[in-house]
């Protein structure tokens, strides 16, 4: 068996997803790259990864599905024999007024940001070694109160924050658990100049952040082997003004 670490990625092919695989590309891992619904943006990335000598395996899931999560696992275990790292970046976010939003809605949000995380971790946590490390990607608005139209998202994100502790205190010493909390990153579409504006007025560190800002933050916790159940936020230090 090769000593190469092996790290899963949900959510891989865009966006934050990507930064976080070509970040663990670059520390030379072996990627099992998890996407959802964007083959071309996976295949693209991938094929311009092995380019680069590292060795990338593309799955398709859909997490709202029961059982998708296991078997990116299964996957990781059938390709390379071995899963080191997990780092569940999947989520979807949609906007819904509090009146408007449906019980599928909210069904998808449950299954995507919090059954699925919890269903992957139960799954890794059988096949990894001492060690390993499972990094959940958390929010900001786990732990916001101003936006009332991001209800299921935030409802999922905080539950994601509680089950991070709850699995670090249940898996240690084996195997250590962390999140990490992103503030303002790659802002999402609609996003306006004048709600940007009012979002930076508290930040401390007055600027957006980057995704290599995260993808730092994803490594500190993933080498650090003495920190376990952390949720780290990302966020400029706009938890200060809460």
């Amino acid at each position: 068996m090769s000593s190469q670490r092996v790290a899963i990625v949900t959510g891989g092919a865009r966006r934050v997803g990507e930064a976080i695989v070509r970040g663990r590309a670059a520390r030379g891992d072996a990627i099992v790259l998890h996407h959802g619904n964007s083959p071309a943006e996976a295949d693209a990335l991938a094929e311009a990864l092995r380019a680069q000598g590292t060795s990338v395996h593309v799955v398709q899931a859909d997490l709202a599905v029961p059982g998708a999560a296991a078997h990116i696992v299964d996957e990781a275990m059938r390709v390379y024999g071995r899963l080191d790292i997990v780092i569940s970046s999947a989520s979807v976010m949609g906007a819904h007024e509090f009146e408007s939003v449906t019980d599928a809605e909210w069904q998808l949000a449950e299954a995507v940001n919090l059954r699925a995380p919890f269903f992957l971790m139960q799954a890794a946590a059988r096949v990894m070694t001492t060690g390993g490390v499972i990094i959940q990607m958390s929010d900001h608005l786990a732990f916001e109160t101003i936006f009332p139209h991001l209800i299921p998202h935030q409802v999922t994100k905080a539950a994601v924050t509680q089950l991070v502790k709850t699995l670090a205190s249940a898996l240690a010493p084996r195997l250590r658990v962390n999140a990490v909390a992103p503030g303002l990153v790659l802002p999402p579409e609609g996003f306006t100049e004048r709600m940007r504006e009012s979002f930076l007025a508290d930040v401390p560190l007055a600027r957006e952040g980057t995704t290599d800002d995260v993808v730092q933050a994803i490594e500190f916790l993933i080498e650090a082997p003495y920190v376990t159940g952390v949720v780290l936020e990302v966020d400029g230090g706009r938890h200060l003004r809460r």
